[in-house]
């Protein structure tokens, strides 16, 4: 098993110690003495935009928009897009990373930029459009585990083995249903073809009924632990099957539904960046003022990220579409290396 974290998008690759708690020794929920963090900013603001009311909003919009159309969506992703890829960088400037970790923050993007232009200018486009296809899952589905992971931290880890590998399977067999299910039924992934995959339905079919089997075992489980187990984490384990479920299975026929997940995907990781810039040592946040200012200071690179964006759309140059790939093949690279303990480690110091 991998390192335990609090940071909410932290990726499992330090090799750190896990530990669990056990049920006999875990405080309920209700009686616990409510620790500093319970919540990344509070209990209303995160079950609506970290945990989308639990997936009821993802499935509405997706309904919603199907039958109205997807423009609106569609330019509100092309805004939050690079709104999100911005607060990545905020993170990295606020935490002088690039000076801390200058191999993970500096030497591998760089070599992500020349490998993207390499490939897409060699005329290869349709194996970046593929990695970022699968990528862009994996993102996904990783940064559900991870908030779901930090709001489980929140009461002493998973109260028991069962609870961890339950928790797991309801987090990564949705998502990896879903993508089957997408790769084997259409062909086109935003109007572009990628390298899809050819695999027998009925394993696709298998693998779905074990997923939607995973959540429901998880919910059961945690259900009848009540209180032993943080509201955050069923919210988001239920949040990431709907929405795998709805973008990946329904999105085969409807681009809708796949926009309906990565908008919220982008909403949460804003949110979740602005909950952890609110915790860094720097800002002092006791009032409104000092809410304004932080907010502020947090929207210098999204802005400079949509500005960027706008320039590149008024160019037709060659560099410009690897430009605009490799910045999001960068994003997903450093969001699984800035958000570890070791990087929290080095931004305190």
């Amino acid at each position: 098993m991998g390192a335990r974290c609090d940071s909410a998008l932290c990726f499992e690759s330090e090799g750190a110690h896990v530990t669990t708690t056990t049920a006999s020794r875990r405080m309920p929920w209700s009686v616990a003495r409510p620790v500093e963090g319970a919540w990344l900013i509070s209990r209303a603001g995160d079950f609506w935009l970290a945990c989308a009311g639990g997936g009821t909003v993802l499935l509405a919009m997706a309904v919603v928009l199907h039958w109205y159309g997807n423009r609106e969506l569609d330019t509100a992703d092309l805004l939050l897009s690079e709104l999100h890829l911005g607060a990545t960088y905020d993170a990295v400037v606020r935490g002088r990373l690039w000076r801390r970790m200058p191999f993970d923050v500096v030497v591998v993007p760089l070599a992500i930029v020349m490998a993207t232009y390499a490939v897409m200018l060699g005329g290869h486009s349709m194996a970046v459009t593929s990695a970022t296809l699968y990528l862009a899952a994996w993102h996904r589905g990783r940064q559900n585990f991870g908030i779901a992971r930090y709001y489980q931290t929140r009461l002493g880890g998973a109260i028991s083995s069962a609870h961890e590998h339950m928790f797991r399977a309801a987090i990564y067999l949705p998502m990896a249903a879903g993508v089957l299910y997408f790769t084997n039924t259409s062909f086109l992934y935003e109007g572009e073809e990628y390298l899809s995959l050819n695999i027998d339905p009925g394993f696709v079919w298998v693998l779905g009924a074990l997923a939607m089997a995973s959540v429901l075992t998880y919910l059961t489980f945690t259900a009848r632990r009540g209180e032993q187990i943080h509201p955050g984490e069923r919210w988001v384990v239920l949040a990431n099957a709907l929405a795998f479920g709805s973008a990946y299975v329904l999105g085969a026929w409807s681009v809708s539904f796949i926009l309906v997940l990565v908008v919220h995907h982008e909403v949460q990781y804003l949110y979740f960046t602005y909950a952890m810039a609110r915790r860094s040592p720097s800002p002092r946040v006791g009032g409104l003022l000092d809410e304004l200012r932080l907010l502020a200071s947090f929207a210098v690179w999204p802005a400079i990220g949509i500005a960027s964006w706008a320039v590149c759309q008024r160019l037709e140059a060659a560099w410009v579409p690897p430009f605009l790939v490799s910045g999001l093949l960068c994003h997903y690279w450093l969001d699984g290396r800035i958000w570890t303990r070791r990087a929290r480690r080095l931004a305190a110091l």
